[in-house]
């Protein structure tokens, strides 16, 4: 097992990338950007740990780096979707405050 292999297979790590991100999207105001990605990351070392704890039986779902990767990319663009889709429907409600009569 490569060095790169053992880290991302920790859920520590993952821990803390999730709290960085997070931290720098209250911090630059990146306007929900990271936040949802930061999550993702809480997820996936919420995965791998249950993975190693033989939550799941006998089923590797994050075996090695590469699905790692994929699942933490799709679960990011999935969250970023998702709390785009509930924040845009929330501001339709709203009047623009931008548009003069």
């Amino acid at each position: 097992m490569s060095i790169f292999t053992y880290w991302l297979l920790l859920p520590e790590v993952w821990v803390i990338l999730g709290i960085l991100l997070i931290a720098a999207d209250f911090t630059i105001g990146a306007d929900l950007f990271l936040l949802p990605i930061g999550i993702s990351a809480f997820v996936i070392a919420a995965l791998i740990y249950a993975q190693g704890n033989l939550w799941f039986g006998d089923v590797i779902l994050l075996g090695t780096w590469r699905q790692v990767i994929i699942w933490f990319s799709v679960l990011s663009v999935a969250s970023i979707a998702l709390i785009k889709f509930a924040f845009q429907r929330q501001r339709k409600d709203e009047p623009d405050i931008n548009e003069y009569e």
